[in-house]
């Protein structure tokens, strides 16, 4: 969420996002302004695979373990909890 925009706490109003749109306006001009959203209509995607991305092989690698435990390891883990100062095989 936002928490500040120009200066004014909390999310845009009509006001603030017709300034925007007027300056957009102003600056890229009646005939580059669709070439201009569609610019960045495709960024925004590619930053979402990206992030989905970047999501799904954390989410999978939570799922592996880093090394293969022991069945002794198992066993000992399942017969004594964790003592403070205990060393596991």
């Amino acid at each position: 969420m936002m928490t500040a925009f120009l200066g004014v706490g909390g999310a845009p109003g009509g006001g603030e996002l017709l300034l925007v749109l007027l300056a957009v306006l102003l600056l890229f001009g009646s005939r580059r302004l669709p070439e201009v959203a569609r610019t960045i209509g495709r960024a925004v995607a590619a930053m979402r695979r990206a992030a989905d991305e970047v999501r799904d092989e954390l989410m999978s690698a939570r799922d592996i373990p880093d090394e293969p435990v022991s069945t002794e390891r198992r066993n000992h883990e399942a017969s004594e909890p964790d003592k403070p100062g205990t060393l596991l095989p």
